[in-house]
């Protein structure tokens, strides 16, 4: 296939940068698209894409903001999702239009020993196949997420949360078949010993919430787990 790929970076002013990039994309299937036992499909057809992206970075003082605007028109899109059998299976959907916002609000600031880190960000995805006029499968319309991290000379203390929206795991939008949205929260401490030791220790779903990122297989409840980290 003839491809093609066009970007660039313009800093407009000292606290604006814009960038844009557009590209025609080829992606042959994979050896598992083809060949995996159960699933494969020898009748796949590769797909091609048209792709636009524009980026807006502003910068203030400690904080910096991105927002990026996309589109993507696929064609033959390879997709992995449950077959009748209940087997996943990789098959083509033959007109594909996705386009959404991707933006990221980020602080950080030092007092000596002190440092201290923020981001929190929110994604709009709007995927759908144009022959049915109906959203893709597993690819939820909303996600925010957000991190926070205090450190002072050895130790390090964060917090991690994500909200994931309403997801669809059929191409038919039924109600019933999607996964319920849900907010993920964990929270964890790191310590420094001696100059090549690390350890830590993290609750993760500290708000224990039932919930799933594939239909029939939910995640754990409230957990915890710990590390070491060694350097050599």
């Amino acid at each position: 296939p003839l491809l093609y790929s066009l970007s660039g970076k313009v800093n407009v002013t000292n606290w604006y940068t814009f960038t844009f990039n557009g590209s025609k994309n080829f992606r042959n299937p994979s050896f598992n698209d083809l060949y995996w036992q159960p699933g494969g499909n020898l009748d796949l057809k590769s797909e091609t894409s048209l792709q636009a992206e524009l980026g807006n970075q502003f910068k203030y003082k400690n904080f910096k903001l991105n927002i990026t605007l996309y589109y993507i028109n696929i064609q033959d899109m390879i997709r992995w999702l449950p077959n009748s059998k209940g087997i996943w299976s990789p098959s083509n959907t033959n007109k594909v239009e996705s386009y959404g916002l991707e933006s990221q609000l980020d602080f950080d600031k030092d007092f000596g020993k002190n440092k201290t880190e923020f981001s929190i960000g929110y994604i709009y995805t709007h995927s759908k196949n144009l022959e049915t006029n109906q959203f893709l499968a597993y690819v939820p319309q909303h996600k925010i997420f957000g991190n926070a991290k205090y450190s002072y000379d050895f130790a390090e203390v964060f917090v991690q949360g994500m909200f994931n929206g309403l997801t669809y795991t059929t191409d038919d939008e039924k109600l019933r078949d999607a996964i319920k949205s849900y907010f993920v929260v964990n929270a964890g401490l790191q310590l420094k010993i001696l100059k090549h030791y690390q350890i830590g220790f993290k609750v993760n779903n500290i708000l224990d919430q039932i919930y799933e990122t594939t239909a029939f297989y939910p995640l754990p409840k409230r957990n915890y787990s710990a590390n070491l980290l060694i350097n050599f």
